[in-house]
């Protein structure tokens, strides 16, 4: 725990500029930003603050004693009967002109204020320290989210690798006749046999979706698998509170098939061929919707509709992590995709074909930004797989 908690910290410390002071605002683990950044969390009220002098923490005093065991890079000081007096003070010797709070009007994941709470310590800077300003911390908090640490990536890393093996495990048990219901169940199943979870959602696993009974975020039906079909899965799996997301198509061969029909394989090379594209131009300093319209492009050219949404995601502590996108610039005040990409931020490349009932198709790969272009975490999907 301390580990992470001591890189994210020191990371987040050097987003500073001089006179500032991070303050982070939670009770009974409101923030979600307060694990990320210090890798451990409170249960009574609590202030957590980043400032030049070093990362520090105010916390009841029933929490004090998981902070000496497991964040002892934190300086702790705990109350037991006045938080307020306890910071006000704190906060006066430190006395920063500028204070960052995690509060957003457009990125969720940087919006970790009830707007109660945003009230409560407004009116306690006011007295503590009436000459500073407040400003919001979406720009820092973003940029901690999105590059990750060392210790970040190796859980990713592992995230993803068990990922792959879990498809390389679940594909020979695939066939026709089963239902989109028992295809989620047994995805469940082989990620507890991994030692992992998958990101539940709001449909009760992975995503299990047959072409022709529609694409859509839903939950999984009792329609069966036929010969012909295509199966699209979307798993994310965790480890140690990170997330891989990773899709795979399969077609069901029909009787006297050997490989998929020309046309089901057209549509996965035009999708090979967009994620190539989107790999190529994501480099540091692109912006988003640079990388987004590489991969659109092909798919047009390639004669398939515009996709229907982001070309890719970062992920993280979450399957959707915030921060840069690679999309489209279809809503002009939306930040996200014209943040530039940079080294250490890991993206999921989805480029989509969705035709249903026509074939449709997702694949879906996670890279890594280098300090020179990209770099694949997961194994490729360089084929349309197949089951009967």
């Amino acid at each position: 725990m301390s580990i992470l908690g001591e890189q994210k910290a020191r990371q987040a410390t050097e987003q500073l500029q001089d006179g500032e002071l991070w303050l982070f605002f939670t009770q009974e683990g409101s923030d979600p930003s307060v694990p990320l950044v210090f890798g451990t969390n409170s249960v009574g009220k609590a202030a957590f603050m980043l400032h030049a002098s070093g990362p520090k923490a105010l916390v009841s005093r029933i929490d004090a004693g998981h902070f000496e065991q497991h964040a002892a890079f934190l300086e702790t000081r705990s109350y037991s009967t006045s938080f307020e007096t306890d910071l006000i003070d704190w906060l006066r010797e430190l006395s920063p002109r500028t204070v960052l709070l995690n509060f957003s009007e457009d990125d969720i994941r940087c919006d970790g204020l009830t707007h109660g709470q945003y009230l409560a310590v407004e009116r306690l800077l006011t007295d503590a320290l009436p000459q500073a300003r407040i400003e919001n911390s979406e720009a820092q908090l973003s940029r901690v989210r999105a590059i990750k640490t060392p210790e970040e990536l190796r859980r990713l890393q592992q995230a993803i690798d068990r990922t792959i093996t879990f498809y390389d495990r679940l594909l020979p048990t695939l066939h026709a006749g089963q239902t989109e219901r028992q295809i989620q169940a047994r995805m469940n199943d082989l990620a507890a046999e991994l030692g992992t979870t998958p990101d539940m959602g709001d449909f009760g696993g992975p995503l299990v979706l047959i072409n022709r009974v529609g694409m859509s975020h839903r939950a999984p039906t009792d329609t069966a698998v036929e010969p012909g079909d295509l199966l699209i899965l979307d798993t994310a799996l965790e480890t140690e509170g990170y997330y891989s997301d990773i899709a795979r198509t399969i077609y069901f061969l029909k009787d006297g098939e050997n490989e998929p029909p020309e046309r089901e394989q057209r549509v996965f090379q035009a999708i090979y061929g967009a994620i190539d594209a989107a790999f190529a131009a994501l480099k540091p300093g692109v912006p988003g919707h640079q990388v987004d319209a590489a991969a659109r492009q092909h798919l047009l050219d390639q004669g398939y509709p515009e996709i229907q949404h982001s070309t890719g995601h970062q992920i993280g502590r979450h399957v959707h992590d915030g921060g840069a996108v690679l999309g489209p610039l279809w809503d002009s005040k939306r930040r996200a995709p014209r943040l530039q990409a940079a080294e250490g931020m890991v993206f999921t490349l989805e480029p989509t074909v969705l035709m249903s009932p026509d074939p449709s198709m997702i694949v879906e790969e996670n890279v890594v930004v280098t300090g020179d272009g990209a770099r694949y975490l997961s194994q490729r999907q360089h084929h349309l797989w197949t089951a009967r």
